[in-house]
């Protein structure tokens, strides 16, 4: 997928803002359901042909159909 600076500048920011935002969830999640959701390790959004996931400070677009989420996980966020 070719995306212009601009664009890839925005998608940068969306996904910052994304992540801050998982961020004060699970450390609000984690006191309210007394289990441990911190610290944020990623996450994903799939939506019409396209999925995003971010791993700490990195991330990939791809098209969800050839989208193997274990590997992406693996290589944003590592093995467990």
């Amino acid at each position: 997928m070719d995306m212009s600076p601009q664009t890839a500048a925005t998608a940068a920011q969306f996904c910052a803002t994304v992540t801050m935002m998982f961020n004060t969830l699970a450390g609000a999640f984690t006191q309210l359901s007394a289990m441990n959701w911190v610290p944020q390790q990623g996450w994903a959004y799939s939506g019409g042909e396209w999925t995003v996931a971010i791993g700490g400070n990195k991330g990939v677009f791809v098209e969800t159909a050839a989208a193997d989420f274990n590997r992406l996980f693996e290589v944003l966020v590592g093995q467990r």
